[in-house]
């Protein structure tokens, strides 16, 4: 549960992150976060059953996914693309 309780203070902060650059992805990541902090403080009352285990688990690992998902559009694909225009650039002539 520790390791949860530090990835939850985690991609509660990532919206911050994304802001700049991806507001639309920050927006759609609040409900993924709020669902979490429902699972942590049911979890910490001690009123879950299965079902409440399972579907709010399956948000988690939906969070997790929608992270990567995040990662890869703000960090890959910046680099990939430059890597592609600068092995697609046309080369000047050298003049001497």
């Amino acid at each position: 549960m520790d390791v949860f309780v530090v990835y939850l203070f985690i991609a509660t902060a990532t919206p911050l992150f994304l802001w700049p650059e991806r507001k639309r992805l920050a927006l759609l990541h609040i409900p993924f976060i709020l669902g979490m902090w429902a699972y942590f403080l049911l979890y910490i009352s001690g009123s879950l059953n299965f079902i409440d285990h399972f579907v709010l688990n399956m948000i988690f690992v939906g969070n997790v996914i929608f992270a990567h998902i995040a990662a890869v559009l703000i960090y890959a694909f910046p680099l990939i693309k430059k890597e592609h225009d600068k092995k697609h650039s046309p080369k000047s002539p050298i003049i001497e």
